[in-house]
């Protein structure tokens, strides 16, 4: 369940606006170099382009425009004076003539850079970003372009969030040697390393441009922001809080807001300040959701509750405000609240989302059958989609009512027969209904389906592990399969050379066990906190009857593990085998206690539940 927010855009938002200041690049009418343009003139129409430049030099296009289309009227073919009256229409803000003008030229010119960047910067202007994009694209590779053109490019294509294009089309530039512009070509870079989802390069970047303009307050903001997308919280704190101090400016504030709460520092004055903004109605109620969205993000959802309470009261006929209102609510504790909230959300529209959330929060004030109601609400309203069958599944499965949970799931299925979620679900709930060979069955099918198999796995191995018969051989194979893909996965490596020993002991095959063995080192190796792996090797050191290597991984076992009856057992029979009576007889009354103490199944059942209840909220879409 996700709350309704624009929260996400926001920092994106401020960083990237403020990193793409147009590099303007046309040229002046004497600096004109386009190899298409180089040719001799005349010392009358030298005179006449200087005159040209003169007029708009002191700010007169109309006479420059004047003295050129004179002068092209006896010289079509000159480009040189065309793409002057090209600029000098550019700079009266005609830029319909000026576009016909540069186009004239690429009739016959058409790779002169000169005109291919002018037509690109108009587009640019007028916000045509594609058209730009193709015009500053052909200017870059033509013959001649400089460097400053290859930047504009790069503008326009992180506008486009063609990030990875602008990055290469910055590769190999230097900065700038104005510092106006050298400050806009960090500010660029680094909007492009946010965009290719590299928050430390873009942070580093609006550090090299706040160095060359240390007391600029846009800047400085921009970069405690890019230091605030990279988790650099101390840093972005110190430079928020001495612009917020003396500006005073909310989304400052906010910044130093959320760079406390990720340092896990004292927000509460600057949460104290920020609540207490005096803001016009129309900014308000944006600045509260924000707010609040901020706090959230951070686990903060009691603080939050005030703030999205005034954005409820400033717009009282939004629903998702009320919805917010309510999650928040439900998150903090506060049930009977947040059922008030919920119901009142049902005035404005009865979401699917708004019946799961009743759902949850019915289900944590112990009404189960209203819980279940709100949940088979979800589904008619969403039929369609995945997370709410499984809210449903989940809900019955909590209270044990595992056929109407399969049904469920069943139904589920044939809507979304390539769910691994659906089903590892259901597989699970065939495990918690005692239909242990089902459930293995149904996980190893959810393995093959999930992008990412582990969590099936993990459950399919335990459950191998726990059953009298025999390993299934398509559980072993899966198992082994994977571990084999990814050798440091210590917990995979401990069930499959588990499972193979006990499918050789049961088959009397000892072919296998250097295999075994070795797997089983890897995974106490990588696991060395758990006792799982030691308590195999002293199994399998005991059958193959290397007397020492079992007796040193049994008392591992039992020293990591006090609880493990079977360790103390099997460490008693070797012992016995040792010759070492005394100690047989210690592990054996360590063994009954353990005996005593061990769970019985039922109960661990209802551990793997508890765990599973929680991986399949966690692992469902829209993970609430």
């Amino acid at each position: 369940m996700v709350i309704v927010t624009v929260w996400g855009k926001l920092w994106r938002g401020i960083l990237v606006t403020a990193a793409l200041p147009l590099f303007c690049f046309t040229s002046t009418i004497a600096g004109q170099q386009n190899p298409s343009s180089r040719r001799t003139h005349s010392p009358q129409a030298s005179s006449l382009l200087a005159e040209a430049q003169t007029a708009l030099a002191q700010g007169d296009p109309k006479k420059a425009i004047a003295i050129l289309s004179s002068h092209l009227q006896a010289h079509p073919k000159d480009i040189r004076a065309r793409l002057a009256l090209g600029q000098a229409y550019v700079i009266a803000g005609q830029n319909d003539q000026a576009e016909a003008e540069f186009q004239t030229v690429l009739k016959d010119a058409p790779g002169d850079v000169t005109a291919l960047a002018s037509v690109g910067e108009i587009y640019l202007h007028e916000g045509q970003l594609d058209k730009a994009e193709a015009m500053l694209g052909r200017a870059t590779k033509a013959r001649g372009s400089a460097p400053r053109i290859r930047l504009q490019w790069a503008v326009v294509l992180a506008r486009l969030h063609r990030y990875k294009e602008a990055q290469s089309a910055l590769a190999g530039l230097t900065p700038p040697s104005e510092p106006e512009e050298r400050v806009g070509f960090h500010r660029l870079k680094a909007s492009v390393a946010s965009g290719l989802g590299n928050p430390s390069a873009a942070a580093s970047e609006m550090e090299k441009a706040l160095a060359l303009q240390p007391q600029d307050a846009g800047l400085t903001m921009a970069t405690a922001v890019a230091e605030l997308q990279s988790e650099n919280w101390r840093r972005a704190a110190s430079l928020a809080e001495p612009l917020y101090s003396r500006t005073r400016d909310p989304q400052a504030g906010l910044v130093l807001l959320e760079a406390q709460l990720g340092m896990n520092g004292d927000f509460h004055k600057t949460l104290e300040l920020l609540h207490a903004s005096q803001l016009k109605p129309a900014e308000e109620l944006a600045f509260r959701q924000r707010l609040a969205e901020v706090l959230i993000s951070h686990g903060e959802f009691s603080a939050s509750i005030e703030e999205l309470t005034r954005a409820v009261e400033l717009d009282p006929n939004r629903g998702d405000l009320a919805y917010n209102l309510a999650l928040a609510q439900f998150k903090a504790g506060r049930l009977d609240d947040s059922l008030q909230s919920a119901e009142k959300c049902r005035a404005f529209d009865d979401t699917a989302d708004l019946e799961d959330l009743l759902g949850d929060i019915q289900e944590a004030r112990g009404d189960n059958l209203a819980a279940a109601r709100s949940y088979q609400a979800a589904v008619r309203l969403a039929p369609n989609e995945e997370k709410y069958r499984l809210s449903l599944a989940v809900e019955f499965v909590r209270h044990k009512s595992f056929d109407a949970a399969r049904v469920v799931l069943k139904q589920a299925e044939e809507v979304w027969p390539k769910s691994w979620r659906i089903q590892l679900a259901l597989g699970m709930v065939e495990y918690f209904a005692g239909s242990d060979e089902e459930a293995s069955r149904i996980l190893v099918h959810a393995a093959v389906l999930a992008p990412e198999p582990e969590t099936a796995l993990r459950y399919l191995g335990n459950i191998q592990m726990d059953q009298a018969s025999a390993p299934a051989p398509a559980a072993i194979a899966q198992l082994c399969g994977y571990s084999d893909w990814h050798p440091k996965d210590g917990k995979l490596q401990y069930y499959c050379g588990a499972l193979l020993f006990r499918r050789d002991y049961a088959s009397v095959d000892k072919t296998h066990a250097d295999e075994i063995l070795r797997r089983l080192h890897t995974a106490a190796n990588l696991l060395a906190k758990d006792a799982a792996p030691h308590c195999q090797l002293g199994k399998v050191y005991r059958w193959v009857e290397r007397w020492q290597e079992a007796r040193g991984e049994s008392e591992t076992c039992v020293r990591m593990d006090p609880n493990s009856a079977d360790g103390h057992y099997r460490l008693a029979q070797i012992y016995q085998h040792l010759g070492e009576a005394e100690r047989s007889r210690q592990e054996m009354t360590l063994y009954n206690a353990a005996s005593q103490r061990m769970a019985d199944e039922n109960a661990r059942r209802d551990e793997t539940m508890k765990t599973f209840l929680y991986t399949i909220q966690k692992e469902a879409p829209d993970y609430k």
